[in-house]
């Protein structure tokens, strides 16, 4: 179930949802992925109001960055989100001969962190956006197949995403629907509302963001080709992600002594969070009067448990700004709009310093049938690396028709389908009788 997350009005997350069991089912292995992907968030925006700055889907896991609504309704949109997707995708596979595994998705809830600054945001969105050239997929943003997203998109012209031709009902679903990217409300601050010098500085951020990687790339890319035969039951090679893994609840950009008080403030405020959290449900147990955190929302809908009201001096649980109230302050503001920001120029600046860090932890690396990963060996007193038990090696790939395991395999990873890239039989061959 995980720790419970404030969620509030005006606030700007980070969403990470991973498939289940690292398989690749969001990769490009057919057309309809992406346009599934967002034709559905269309339709979770639309219905909780929700606003989206960017999204990307990186063949194993999605990212998504949004902007809360009036309602801090983050929950309803991710669930909404995840279940239609999951059901439409499980049609599509059954429809072109892969068979269905049902959960898409695996079971740890959504990964919320919410972007305090706009330090964060700038750089949240920037790792999204080159998120799939980290991890070795593609040279450049764009060649990802399916991808309809530039920064451009932030000036308000929508995306118009039509329909998929399954799943969907023609009486109650619509034939097309608008997808609206709009900058977060945080950076539109930052550069005091110069969408134009907002989105010339992304697009700059993301080419010399792309060298530095390139630079600091020292294995070869998969590319837009081989991205498109991925199968969706393959998974990388790449070590699991630790079960215990800590998801942070917060992003801070700012540095000096201003931001460490700041994080400090906040990391107290997760803690009087969850404490009181874990509080209020022992109280409502035994069948008293309970308050809940400011910020809570399952228990205030479902429920409809009483809420407290946030600190004057609180951060976390404070509500933000959305993009149109920032808009409203900034006209009746005096100072002058697209005032030079240094935040910006520290999200390049930490990008190119760490790009050899980045790709080391995002690299995804696929296997393909017949592919073993020659990986550490299991060792033994009689190996030549003096550890235990003859060499071993990593992962072994088969389609379902052929799940031969070798003795010297360690996993063996099987590609679930009904027809597409079985092996053809050898001619000769006697029918089973």
């Amino acid at each position: 179930m995980g720790y419970p997350r404030p969620v509030v009005r005006g606030g700007t997350y980070a969403l990470v949802r991973r498939t289940a069991f690292r398989k690749a089912l969001l990769a490009p292995w057919h057309p309809a992925v992406m346009e599934t992907w967002l034709y559905v968030l269309a339709g979770a925006a639309q219905r909780t109001g929700v606003r989206v700055q960017h999204t990307m889907l990186c063949v194993t896991h999605q990212h998504t960055t949004v902007t809360v609504g009036p309602d801090a309704n983050l929950p309803e949109f991710t669930e909404y989100l995840h279940r239609e997707m999951s059901k439409a995708l499980n049609v599509l596979m059954r429809s072109v001969g892969y068979e269905p595994p049902g959960q898409i998705f695996d079971g740890r809830q959504t990964s919320q962190m919410r972007l305090l600054d706009a330090a964060a945001a700038l750089s949240h969105v920037m790792y999204e956006r080159v998120n799939g050239v980290a991890a070795g997929l593609v040279r450049r943003p764009r060649e990802m197949p399916g991808c309809r997203f530039d920064f451009g998109l932030w000036k308000g012209e929508p995306l118009v995403i039509r329909r998929p031709e399954f799943y969907f009902n023609p009486r109650t679903a619509e034939a097309e629907r608008e997808l609206v990217f709009e900058v977060d409300p945080l950076t539109y601050r930052e550069f005091g509302g110069d969408i134009e010098r907002i989105v010339h500085h992304a697009r700059t951020t993301e080419r010399k963001v792309v060298q530095a990687l390139g630079r600091a790339r020292s294995f070869p890319v998969l590319g837009a080709q081989r991205l498109r035969r991925i199968h969706p039951y393959n998974e990388p090679r790449t070590p699991r992600d630790p079960s215990r893994e800590v998801v942070p609840t917060f992003k801070m950009g700012a540095r000096g002594v201003t931001g460490r008080v700041a994080r400090v403030t906040v990391c107290q405020e997760v803690t009087a969070f969850r404490e009181g959290h874990r509080s209020a449900n022992a109280l409502r147990r035994a069948g008293e009067p309970a308050l809940y955190p400011a910020g809570t929302y399952k228990m205030r809908v479902q429920h409809g448990v009483a809420v407290d009201t946030p600190d004057e001096h609180a951060i976390l649980v404070a509500p933000g700004q959305t993009l149109a109230e920032v808009e409203a302050e900034l006209e009746q503001s005096a100072e002058p709009r697209g005032t030079p920001t240094d935040a910006a120029d520290e999200v390049l600046e930490a990008f190119v310093r760490e790009a050899g860090d980045v790709l080391e932890s995002d690299r995804l690396q696929f296997g393909w049938p017949g592919h073993d990963d020659s990986g550490p060996s299991g060792g033994g007193p009689n190996g030549e690396d003096g550890s235990r038990g003859p060499k071993r090696r990593g992962v072994t790939i088969q389609h379902l028709s052929r799940t031969t395991r070798e003795a010297d395999t360690s996993r063996l990873v099987i590609l679930r389908d009904h027809r597409r890239g079985r092996p053809r039989k050898p001619k000769g061959r006697e029918p089973p009788r």
